[in-house]
């Protein structure tokens, strides 16, 4: 074949592939362009959801931290919905886009209800701003060619502050009978008891496990205000520790036995382990619990651990148990390092108090953090 035909045949087939991609890069640019507007727009949408549930989320803590300051709550969901914005713009949040109401479920396998109420234990968020916003400017980044990209404007979200089942794990050991501002050491007896006192008597005037007592009169308020119906057991611990009262909703049960206690106040050791471990049975105990409920171990004690399974191990098994646990130190006698360990090893919160006031403080703290998640 002579040379100037193949030279030409291969000019031919270099114009053929510039044609072709002439006609075809367009079509490509097009294709290009569409993937990428619904990535950019899914992207966008999935930013509606994540500000919607930050809101939520932010504005029923401060919903209950406040007590019932819906102001306030308002306040905490549009700096929620700033700190995560939809690609470029901020969320409006405004009064009508949260309302207050009742979550709950009774079984497992069920879905929360929310039903609206002046007062409750959740917080819908729904982005009516958004959807009736004239300044959105949210768009497609490049031409949709007649495509319509949907933005999705109308999203829920609801925290729900979870219904519990509760175990109050309390040290009764020797120390609890002294007074928040004495030391604890046996002898001599607690400055305030009254000559021949002993163990195994009437606990003294001052001593801190009847600070303990008023401190659990208020948690207990707290819990029966709260529209939930929430289950509560005591585990107590000296040496050996005990579980006086199962799972329930009679909350009187729990001051009784406290109260019982006061009127022979027997001396022991600190097993905060023990103490713990008793926690975790009451909450998980399949006769009295709720599968659906969280369950939560409030530890308090106002010594350092001496006696049975430590307090760390014991943590490891409450975590594996999926048990939230808030502790609580009373006085500059007892471990707070090793207490604060406790609490962040289960996702919880540790307080410390030396007076009373403080320790009840401390109780209301925790009531009013008690577990919240996102129902929808």
């Amino acid at each position: 074949m002579p040379i100037h035909r193949i030279r030409n045949n291969q000019r031919d087939r270099r114009g053929a592939t510039m044609a072709l991609v002439a006609v075809l890069l367009p079509v490509l640019l097009i294709i290009s362009a569409y993937a990428i507007n619904i990535t950019y727009i899914e992207s966008l949408n999935t930013d509606v959801q994540i500000a919607s549930d930050a809101a939520a989320h932010a504005a029923l803590k401060e919903y209950v931290l406040t007590d019932g300051d819906k102001a306030q709550a308002l306040t905490a969901a549009q700096t929620a919905a700033s700190l995560n914005p939809i690609g470029e713009h901020v969320m409006p949040v405004g009064e009508g886009d949260l309302d207050v109401g009742v979550s709950n479920r009774n079984a497992l396998d069920s879905t929360h209800s929310f039903t609206p109420a002046e007062n409750g234990n959740a917080i819908r968020f729904v982005t009516r701003s958004l959807a009736n916003s004239n300044n959105t400017n949210i768009k497609p980044l490049f031409p949709t060619f007649g495509t319509n990209f949907q933005f999705k404007t109308q999203r829920e979200a609801i925290a729900t502050q979870a219904a519990m089942d509760i175990s109050l794990v309390v040290d009764r050991s020797g120390s609890m009978a002294y007074a928040a501002d004495e030391v604890a050491q046996y002898p001599p007896a607690p400055a305030a008891a009254p000559a021949g006192w002993d163990f195994g008597q009437p606990v003294p005037p001052s001593a801190r496990w009847l600070d303990l007592i008023a401190a659990v009169n208020t948690f207990k308020q707290l819990i029966e205000a709260s529209p939930m119906e929430e289950y509560v057991a005591l585990s107590t611990y000296n040496s050996n520790p005990a579980t006086p009262v199962r799972l329930t909703n009679d909350y009187t049960e729990v001051m009784d036995a406290l109260q019982a206690i006061s009127v022979s106040f027997e001396a022991g050791g600190t097993n905060i382990g023990g103490g713990m471990m008793e926690g975790s049975a009451a909450v998980t105990d399949q006769a009295l619990g709720r599968p659906f409920a969280t369950k939560v171990v409030i530890v308090m004690t106002d010594g350092i651990h001496n006696y049975g399974k430590d307090p760390v191990n014991a943590a490891h098994s409450l975590y594996h148990n999926g048990i939230t646990v808030f502790t609580i130190t009373f006085s500059d006698e007892a471990d707070q390092n090793k207490m604060k360990k406790v609490a962040d090893i289960c996702g919880g919160q540790h307080f410390h108090a030396v007076t009373a006031a403080q320790l009840a403080d401390a109780f209301r703290e925790i009531a009013r953090r008690l577990p919240s998640l996102l129902t929808k």
